[in-house]
């Protein structure tokens, strides 16, 4: 864990129930542009505070936003946008909905506007400095942390990629994180947003780039999780477990604002790119493996984790037992092999799971015999667990 440390992170927050009523307060008489999915625009228009916005302001809508956002798709959008000027920009949904806003947001820069997307994500140095726009990041579900991190996760569907735009300009203005917007969340959806906030904890505790201070943040993220997550995949409805899982989510942000996740979104970008396994899902597929490996690790980090996760008289063993068993509960392997149908398809896919600077991020140190065995381990993992 590094000694030396510094924290950065310019995003205001401001979290809790009907804490979207700020921004009703905060925007009039403006021209904004709310991004959002046709769903997420109904859900804002039906919103008795939301709605109140278009009463006050000049709203002008992008509500197509498809999950996994293509490059092609929001280059279109913002050749479209050119030209045009707003004094904000509304994110409103989930985790393609906020980095498709926050690509939109930057290329719309006039600074920008010479650069294809493709450039700006190529070379964060281009972009470095610009002033842009207030971006306001309302997140519909409790996973991503999105609306607090510097990158934006951009696809390229032709080419079987994941493209990662990131810097400082990428970070939101305001992140407003208002849990009654989640109480009507699908139950897949809240299985699978929750199973990404719960790694994405994970992640940056077994990070090379891991300080006192992330660790802390993931640690109360995964306390929040364990809580709420299990009675929500149960088909609970509770209130105070939507508020205790939005504050995982946005905590777990937080801490991989800092240091970037590792292994498991390494690989798990193919598995969503080529076989369209939903993000949360396909990040928990290799979880309790690489939590395994890391154990071997320890540098005291896990045993600090343990005692403050489970109980003073726990065990690295209890913690391999809680991953064991929120994979097994939510039948995870089982899930992923339904829409794989053949681990040598996987295999095959070794070369495309090193992603830089998410790969190299775990204190595992892998080649390409340690990801075939991850991935060996990974596919009938269910059968293992007792």
């Amino acid at each position: 864990m590094k000694s030396e440390w510094s924290f950065f992170n310019p995003v205001r927050i401001l979290f809790g129930s009907n804490s979207r009523t700020s921004l009703v307060d905060e925007i009039t008489n403006q021209k904004c542009l709310v991004i959002s999915s046709e769903r997420g625009r109904k859900m804002f228009c039906d919103d008795e505070v939301l709605c109140l916005l278009e009463k006050n302001n000049e709203l002008c809508w992008i509500d197509k936003v498809n999950s996994n956002p293509d490059i092609v798709d929001i280059q279109n959008i913002i050749d479209q946008l050119k030209g045009k000027s707003f004094n904000s920009i509304i994110a409103f949904g989930g985790g393609s909905v906020m980095d498709s806003a926050k690509a939109i947001n930057l290329a719309l820069c006039k600074e920008l506007h010479e650069f294809s997307l493709a450039e700006l994500i190529s070379d964060p140095r281009i972009h470095k400095n610009v002033k842009l726009p207030p971006l306001y990041t309302i997140p519909t579900t409790a996973g991503t942390g999105g609306e607090v991190t510097p990158f934006a996760t951009i696809w390229d569907h032709a080419k079987f990629q994941k493209l990662s735009l990131s810097g400082p300009s990428v970070f939101a203005n305001t992140a407003i994180i208002d849990p009654v917007l989640t109480y009507d969340l699908p139950e897949k959806d809240t299985i699978f947003t929750g199973l990404d906030a719960i790694n994405q904890a994970m992640e940056s505790i077994w990070n090379v780039n891991a300080t006192s201070f992330t660790i802390d943040l993931a640690t109360r993220s995964l306390k929040l999780g364990f809580e709420s997550l299990p009675d929500l995949m149960n088909g609970s409805n509770c209130k105070a477990k939507r508020e205790m899982m939005a504050e995982c989510s946005l905590l777990a942000g937080l801490a991989i604002s800092q240091t970037r996740t590792a292994l498991c979104h390494s690989i798990s970008y193919p598995l969503t790119v080529h076989f369209n396994v939903p993000h949360g899902l396909a990040c928990a597929f290799t979880m309790p493996i690489i939590l395994r490996h890391n154990l071997l690790l320890d540098d005291g980090r896990f045993q600090v984790l343990v005692k403050q996760l489970i109980g003073e008289d726990a065990t690295t063993v209890d913690l391999s037992k809680l991953f064991d068993n929120l994979h097994k509960d939510n039948e995870v392997c089982l899930k992923v092999r339904e829409k794989v149908k053949n681990k040598n398809k996987l295999l095959n896919l070794i070369p495309e799971m090193r992603t830089p600077g998410r790969a190299d991020n775990s204190l595992l140190n892998t080649n390409n015999d340690t990801l075939i065995s991850i991935i060996e381990e990974s596919w009938n993992y269910d059968h293992q667990i007792n």
